[in-house]
């Protein structure tokens, strides 16, 4: 285990940190945790690579840059590192599937795991490293997010788009073999072009420019992207401020008044962001879990009939609630569906599931869907805001959430405090991680490829090699 020095700025500590790291340092059950992250990713950016908003992406990288030895993920092309990571990046987080890490509110995989990847693939990294790679990323981004994007509500900036660059950085500069001090100055370099505002947080709602929600997952593109750049930069001799993260125009100042920098360097090599994250086991943003995993468990502990529900009551925290009051019902974009509570209740006791399969036009169409959503109403719970008021401060908040459902005359009602997967307590198995990557890649890959890219993520540790990565989803 590398030995820190407590001299020096942050990220001079931090890149210490990084570079003396081997594969050797890290305990079993993280190496395990960091393969499920990096096949959750690569689940997320093949099935997102079929949206829209990512295929546009992927042409723009396609069109714009040389061929390379990057893979474009959905795409037969292949380009250098930059390029893939802004693509891959925006598929990891289009369809709001990809893990979450609650102490930092940022989504670390859509930002890490594109980088490195991408980064490996150019640079012939074996697998080992990759891991290696991506579990650094994480810790570098989750740390530096847990210091400034806390708490969580009113930030002018997006924390994913903004702490992204130096998880990205730090994984790109330690599969180039980046020195201790190139790699501060590329987490300056990425620091300095942080960005990500929050403005697209308006387009949830009707009548403030739903096509806004088109910049939420270029923020993890391009921050994987420039976080490449830096490290690049950094290769070549380019510096960046060595404050800047404490300095007084650094970022911590910038995001918040209430910056806690003594975090991101505390117990490094000790507590490993990757282990806190969570996986979604539903599609969505994580404030509309608990009401799907509550409607779940009533429709399947009752045997419930969608068509014989009457009235659905949703306790949510106050604010929470009159947020979502505000809405439109039924939403009236797939983007803007994803983070309506009505219509993920709705479908989750309509279909038994929400996926990214219930994330479109179809399905917001769906008659039983509509009908179950007028059915809403948003109330207010003693129990629910009791819960919140005692946790909305800790690093693992989850907002609560109690569900009523009036069906044949009867009244059931269930608490959910936090989301299956999402929460790491209640984490998933490999198991369940990997039944999720195949049905995320259910249409996209073959059932053999889907095999050959789970195995090739299980043995990183163990002979897989980047480069065959490429090969598998031709």
């Amino acid at each position: 285990m590398v030995q820190m020095s407590s001299n020096g700025t942050i990220s001079e500590r931090l890149a210490e940190y990084v570079t003396g790291m081997a594969i050797g340092d890290l305990p079993p059950e993280v190496v395990a945790k960091t393969k499920l992250c990096i096949l959750d990713t690569v689940g997320c950016m093949l099935a997102g690579s079929r949206d829209e908003v990512a295929a546009s992406l992927a042409a723009h990288a396609l069109r714009y840059d040389s061929p390379g030895p990057c893979t474009v993920f959905g795409r037969s092309g292949s380009v250098g590192p930059e390029h893939a990571a802004l693509a891959n990046g925006t598929s990891a987080h289009v369809l709001e599937r990809d893990d979450g890490h609650r102490p930092s509110d940022n989504h670390l995989g859509c930002v890490v795991v594109p980088a490195a990847l991408a980064m490996a693939q150019a640079t012939g990294a074996p697998g080992s490293e990759l891991l290696l790679a991506v579990t650094l990323g994480y810790d570098v981004m989750g740390r530096i997010g847990e210091a400034v994007c806390l708490p969580r509500q009113g930030q002018m900036f997006h924390g994913t788009g903004t702490t992204g660059v130096f998880g990205s950085a730090a994984a790109a500069g330690k599969l180039l073999g980046l020195t201790a001090g190139q790699l501060a100055n590329a987490l300056g370099v990425a620091g300095d072009g942080a960005a990500g505002l929050n403005e697209w947080r308006r387009s949830r709602w009707v009548g403030h420019d739903p096509g806004g929600l088109d910049c939420m997952p270029l923020h993890a593109g391009r921050a994987s992207q420039s976080g490449i750049t830096a490290a690049l930069l950094a290769a070549e001799g380019f510096h960046g401020p060595a404050t800047i993260l404490e300095g007084r125009y650094g970022l911590c100042s910038a995001m918040t008044a209430e910056a806690r920098p003594e975090l991101i360097c505390a117990e490094l090599g000790r507590r490993f962001a990757v282990i806190e994250s969570g996986f979604k086991f539903h599609a969505g943003p994580g404030g509309v879990f608990n009401p799907i995993d509550a409607a779940l468990w009533l429709r399947k502990e009752y045997n419930l009939d969608p068509g014989s529900i009457q009235r659905i009551k949703v306790a949510l925290p106050d604010s929470w609630r009159d947020d979502q009051a505000r809405r439109h019902r039924p939403p009236p974009t797939v983007g803007t569906a994803r983070y309506s509570v009505s219509f993920a209740v709705a479908a989750a006791l309509h279909d038994g599931e929400v996926t990214h399969r219930q994330h479109t036009p179809a399905k917001l169409a769906d008659p039983g869907i509509a009908a179950l959503e007028e059915r809403i109403e948003f109330i207010t719970d003693p129990e629910v805001q009791e819960i919140f008021e005692a946790t909305k401060f800790d690093a693992q908040f989850f907002v609560p959430c109690a569900l009523e459902v009036e069906c044949g005359g009867r009244s059931y009602r269930r608490l959910e405090r936090s989301p299956l997967g999402y929460d790491p307590k209640r984490g998933l198995t490999q198991e369940q991680v990997v039944a999720k990557f195949r049905s995320l890649v259910d249409g996209v890959l073959s059932e053999t490829q889907a095999d050959r890219v789970v195995e090739w993520v299980l043995r990183l540790d163990h002979g897989s090699k980047v480069g065959d990565l490429s090969g598998i989803l031709a």
